[in-house]
Parts: structure tokens; C-alpha cells; sequence
């Protein structure tokens, strides 16, 4: 991995996961987790199939952390690819 698929850098673009979420109220306690996160400031839930939520940060902040906060609530977070492509 790298230090870009590993980590999510601080800026306008974020980082996109995947998740199992379906209802508001999984959505609201996913969300209030993941502000939780020292570094996170906006956590958007896209309207897609499979959900599709993307995470802000004003520091560079784990993905791990991420998925642990989400496992902590029976979730789960799967990154999508980095934001643009490496090759």
C-alpha cells in the first residue's frame, strides 16, 4: 500500500468508502462516530447503491481508524481507489 491508499490527506477532496449503512439512523450514528476522530471535519453520505460516504480531514488521518470507528458500531468501511491514479 501507499502512503496515499493508507492515509487521508487533508484538502477539498477527501476520501471515499464504501458502506453497509442503510437508514438515517445508521447514517447519523456513522457519521457522529467518525467526527469523533481528531482531524475529521465533514463526513457527506452520498445517495448511491452500495452507500458511499466521504471524509473530510484538516490533518492526515488514518484509514484504519476510520474502520475501527465503524466496527465499533457493527459497520463496515471499505476505501474506494486513492483520488487520482498513480502509474
Amino acid at each position: 500500500m501507499t502512503y496515499i491508499n493508507d492515509n487521508i490527506i487533508p484538502g477539498n477532496h477527501g476520501k471515499t468508502f464504501t458502506t453497509d449503512v442503510r437508514s438515517p439512523e445508521e447514517k447519523s450514528k456513522l457519521k457522529a462516530a467518525i467526527l469523533k476522530i481528531d482531524g475529521v471535519t465533514k463526513v457527506i453520505f452520498q445517495d448511491t447503491y452500495p452507500s458511499e460516504v466521504t471524509v473530510h480531514t484538516d490533518q492526515v488521518v488514518h484509514v484504519n481508524e476510520i474502520q475501527e470507528k465503524a466496527s465499533e458500531l457493527d459497520f463496515h468501511v471499505i476505501a474506494k481507489g486513492p483520488f487520482f491514479p498513480l502509474f
